[in-house]
């Protein structure tokens, strides 16, 4: 894992992508125990190539391949033997999450990870089964900041929603 953190960090350094933040099931991990998950889900900022408004991520995937990067399996590229799926940041909370990312540093290894309260708002947002399971376990971190959540939800009308699931998981 740190060697993909390395790939990450290094894409960012070279502008290959402008912001990046691990989410998913890999950044709550990071945030209490691991938890099993397929691949790394990245979410990035990608600047447009001139002249287009479409972004793409042919560039970030055309930089790994000189990296030496270039099998996929399933949905997600091979970085050091983990399918790590590149995501566009949707605008709204994507973005935010990606934005105010925390930056985690150890054994001079460096990530950028979603927080866990944005975290809990994108799965709620989502609302797959696998993401009302992700919910739980990251509102019973030490960690979790309730304040933190609740204004995220607010800023992204997700109140109504948390209240349903929240009643009806029992939190």
């Amino acid at each position: 894992m740190e060697a993909v953190c390395d790939v990450l960090e290094s894409l960012l350094n070279e502008a290959s992508i402008s912001r990046y933040a691990i989410g998913g099931a890999t950044a709550a991990g990071f945030h209490g125990e691991p938890l099993a998950t397929r691949d790394i889900d990245v979410f990035v900022f990608l600047d447009p190539e001139p002249g287009r408004l479409l972004v793409t991520l042919d560039p970030v995937y055309k930089k790994l391949q000189t990296m030496g990067f270039d099998e996929f399996d399933e949905e997600g590229l091979l970085v050091h033997g983990f399918p790590v799926q590149f995501l566009a940041a949707s605008p709204g909370l994507e973005t935010e999450a990606v934005e105010q990312a925390m930056v985690l540093e150890w054994d001079g290894h460096r990530a950028r990870v979603m927080s866990p309260e944005h975290l809990a708002a994108i799965a709620l947002s989502v609302g797959r089964p696998k993401d009302r399971a992700r919910l739980v376990y990251l509102v019973a971190l030490p960690s979790f900041d309730r304040e933190k959540f609740n204004e995220i939800l607010q800023r992204h009308g997700l109140e109504n929603r948390w209240l349903s699931w929240s009643d009806a998981l029992g939190l």
